[in-house]
């Protein structure tokens, strides 16, 4: 009996799904995430299917650009790309140092400076503060809560951060200070609201990411000059 083509590829087809699986849970989180991201996504799709909420859905997933006005929102994206930059070159060095040095100072210090400034995005992207503050939360007891990790943040790794060029980062605080609280300057000109809000926020995260791309860059610099050294 003359057997198919297709299952003469059987084997060759297992074969290459083993060494699939082998690369892809290789990377521990790449494949936690990508399985969590996949139960996320069929869980709303299940939702819209049994409530009838697929534009629900697709809404999730417009695209915010406006034909009309393709300016529209551009400097918020620039800013999202910027909190972005210094949370992951933070959290990357940390997974590079800690392979040598698993409790070292300077890679506690950009873990937790990956942290605070990643749940200050998610803050800033999801609009937490105003989601807890519509629970019943007061803002203030919310920004206290920052204000405060700020603060303890500053002064366990002050030995840390006077060994750096901190200027950028001393300015970036300042100026989120001056966004979040905008409204006790009143200003009735909403160019001005713009620029006390957003653009000392867009101006802190570019002190915020050239001040950490350089930080991170003398650190993996360092490291590599330490394995040459062995």
């Amino acid at each position: 009996m003359k057997h198919l083509p297709l299952f003469d590829k059987i084997p060759k087809l297992s074969n290459s799904l083993e060494i699939f699986k082998k690369h892809f849970f290789r990377v521990r989180f790449l494949a936690a995430f990508n399985i969590l991201t996949f139960l996320i996504l069929g869980g709303l799709s299940v939702y819209a299917k049994l409530n009838n909420q697929g534009d629900g859905v697709e809404r999730l997933f417009s695209d915010p650009f406006n034909f009309w006005f393709p300016y529209e929102g551009i400097l918020t994206g620039v800013s999202e790309v910027l909190w972005c930059t210094p949370v992951a070159i933070c959290a990357f060095t940390f997974g590079v140092l800690r392979q040598k040095e698993p409790r070292s100072r300077s890679g506690m210090f950009l873990f937790f400076s990956a942290l605070l400034l990643g749940v200050f995005f998610l803050d800033d992207r999801f609009r937490m503060t105003l989601m807890l503050s519509g629970l019943g939360i007061s803002s203030k007891l919310i920004y206290f809560c920052y204000g405060s990790a700020v603060f303890f943040y500053g002064v366990k790794f002050w030995r840390d951060i006077k060994t750096t060029p901190y200027l950028p980062l001393v300015v970036a605080f300042v100026l989120f200070a001056i966004s979040r609280f905008e409204d006790i300057f009143e200003s009735q000109s909403l160019g001005v609201h713009a620029m006390l809000e957003d653009g000392t926020k867009l101006l802190a995260l570019l002190n915020l990411a050239l001040y950490f791309w350089h930080v991170c860059h003398q650190e993996i610099g360092r490291h590599l000059r330490h394995r040459e050294e062995r």
